[in-house]
C-alpha cells in the first residue's frame, strides 16, 4: 500500500507499553483495570492448584484433555476497579440445571468473587456470560469485558464474546473445557491528537477527509459515505518499533475497497508491513512487506468468515527476525525475511485501489473498531 502524508486530528488510543502498565490515550494514565480468576476443573480441582489467580487473557482449564469445568470465580484487578465502583458480573449455564439467573438480567448474576457453578456434583458448565457494570447497575461505557471458550467438539470456534453474549451452548450437551476473559478499553471521549493523526489527502481513488473518522458508542468509526470512495484513515502520531499490534473491527461492506491495518514510514516502499482485507463477505486477506524500497513478501489467503458480519481480531507481531499475522488468534503466515529495521506509524484506513473496479458504496458503509492495543517500545525504535 502506497501512503502520502498524514495530517489532522485524531481519537483515542487503546495503547500498551510493553514494561510499562497498559496506557489509556484519552487521560494518558494507567488504566489499572484488569481481571483475576479461578475454576474447578475436572480430575484437577481448583486451579490454579497454589490458590494463585489466572489474569488478563491467561487461560483456565485444558484443552484436548475433554475436561470440564464445573465452576468459576471472576473479580476485577486494579485501581480503576475500586475508584470507579465497577463490578463483573457473570452468569453461567449448568448441565442437569441450565442458566442460574436469567440471562436478560445481569444484576441477579454472580459478581465478584461469587462461586459460579456447582460443587460436588460433576456437572459441567456449558455456557457463560459476563458484563461489567458501574455503581448504579449500568453497563460501563469505558471498558468492555472480552472472553472465549473452548468447547467440547467445537473447540474455540466461537471466537470471542464481549458484554453480555453468550459463550457455550446451551441443550446441546457440550461441556465448556476452557475459558479466557480480558479487559479492553473502549474509544471514549473527543479526539486526543497527542494520540493519532487523521489524514487529508488522496491515495488510489479515495480522498480520507477528517470529518469520516468519528468516536460513538465507545467504537471508533471509519465513515465511506453512500454513493462515494471518500473514506477515512488514521496514524499514529508516534513512530514504532518491534512489538505486538492488534485490532478488533468489523468491516464495511464495500467491494472494490479493502481495509489496511498496518505499519509505515515514507517514502513509498521503504518499509512497511500490511494486513489488507476485501471489504467483502468472501473474506479474503493480503500479508505484504516492503523493505529497502521493493515489495519483499505478498500472500493472499482466504478466510473461513464474513469480515463484514461481526468483529475479528487481527495481528501483526513483528521481530527482528520475523513477522507473524493472526486472525483471531490463529496463526496464518510468518514472514522471516525481507524484513523491514527502521521506526513505522501504525495506521488504519478504507480505501478503494486503483487496481480495484471503480465502484462507489451504493449505502454509507462504516469501518467499526472496538480496539487497537500496542505492545512496543517506543523508547527503542532499532
Amino acid at each position: 500500500m502506497k501512503i502520502m502524508s498524514v495530517a489532522g486530528l485524531l481519537s483515542v488510543l487503546l495503547f500498551w507499553l510493553v514494561l510499562p502498565d497498559p496506557i489509556h490515550a484519552l487521560a494518558a494514565t494507567p488504566t489499572a483495570l484488569g481481571v483475576a480468576y479461578r475454576g474447578h476443573v475436572q480430575d484437577y480441582g481448583d486451579l490454579p492448584a497454589d490458590n494463585g489467580v489466572i489474569t488478563d487473557g491467561g487461560l483456565l482449564g485444558t484443552t484436548g484433555e475433554g475436561k470440564r469445568i464445573e465452576g468459576l470465580t471472576v473479580q476485577l484487578t486494579g485501581a480503576i476497579a475500586a475508584t470507579a465502583d465497577y463490578n463483573i458480573r457473570y452468569n453461567v449455564h449448568i448441565q442437569n440445571e441450565g442458566w442460574q439467573a436469567a440471562t436478560d438480567e445481569p444484576l441477579s448474576w454472580k459478581k465478584d468473587g461469587d462461586f459460579a457453578g456447582s460443587q460436588g456434583k460433576s456437572q459441567r458448565l456449558e455456557a457463560i456470560q459476563l458484563q461489567l457494570t458501574d455503581a448504579n447497575g449500568a453497563p460501563v461505557t469505558d471498558y468492555a469485558v472480552e472472553y472465549r471458550v473452548h468447547i467440547q467438539d467445537y473447540g474455540w470456534s466461537q471466537g470471542w464474546k464481549k458484554d453480555g453474549a453468550i459463550a457455550g451452548t446451551a441443550g446441546e450437551s457440550k461441556r465448556l473445557e476452557a475459558i479466557e476473559i480480558r479487559i479492553v478499553p473502549k474509544f471514549t471521549g473527543s479526539l486526543d491528537p497527542a494520540v493519532f493523526k487523521t489524514s487529508s489527502h488522496r491515495l488510489g481513488q479515495t480522498q480520507f477527509k477528517p470529518e469520516n473518522v468519528t468516536v460513538n458508542n465507545g467504537q471508533l468509526m471509519i465513515t465511506i459515505p453512500a454513493e462515494t470512495m471518500a473514506s477515512g484513515e488514521v496514524s499514529t502520531t508516534a513512530l514504532q518499533g518491534y512489538g505486538s499490534y492488534e485490532i478488533s473491527m468489523k468491516l464495511p461492506n464495500a467491494p472494490s475497497s479493502i481495509t489496511g491495518f498496518f505499519l509505515y514510514a515514507p517514502p513509498d516502499y521503504a518499509q512497511e508491513i500490511d494486513i489488507e482485507i476485501y471489504n467483502q463477505p468472501d473474506g479474503k486477506i493480503m500479508f505484504t512487506s516492503y523493505a529497502n524500497g521493493a515489495l519483499t513478501q505478498s500472500l493472499t489467503k482466504n478466510l473461513s468468515f464474513d469480515p463484514t458480519a461481526d468483529f475479528h481480531h487481527y495481528r501483526i507481531d513483528y521481530q527482528p527476525d520475523t513477522i507473524d499475522f493472526y486472525v483471531d488468534d490463529i496463526l496464518l503466515t510468518r514472514f522471516s525475511e525481507g524484513i523491514p529495521h527502521n521506526p513505522m506509524y501504525l495506521m488504519v484506513n478504507a480505501w478503494f485501489p486503483d487496481w480495484l473496479a471503480k465502484r462507489p458504496a451504493p449505502q454509507t458503509q462504516l469501518l467499526l473498531i472496538d480496539w487497537i492495543t500496542i505492545k512496543s517500545s517506543r523508547d527503542n525504535l532499532f
